[in-house]
């Protein structure tokens, strides 16, 4: 059983724990999205060479940042998994 509320597991390490043990099917939906949405930014971003190099900026000059919303997005993929899967 996933424990939720571990403070001393971060996200990432729940969202994994959860993966394994959720719905394939809905793990499956939710890759799909979180995927198809990044295509979409990278198409974007493609166009605009501005962008890109901004891009560039905050994934080199904005680590901190970047991890405190990657967490984030992980507490949010394990936030849609678990509402359309049943243990």
């Amino acid at each position: 059983m996933v424990d939720f509320f571990d403070e001393q597991k971060k996200p990432v390490d729940k969202f994994y724990e959860i993966l394994c043990r959720a719905s394939g099917e809905v793990v499956r939906q939710e890759l799909d999205k979180l995927i198809s949405r990044l295509i979409a930014l990278e198409l974007f971003v493609e166009k605009e060479e501005e962008l890109d190099l901004k891009l560039a900026y905050l994934m080199t000059n904005r680590e901190e940042e970047m991890e405190e919303e990657k967490q984030n997005l992980y507490l949010d993929l394990m936030s849609q998994i678990l509402r359309k899967t049943t243990y």
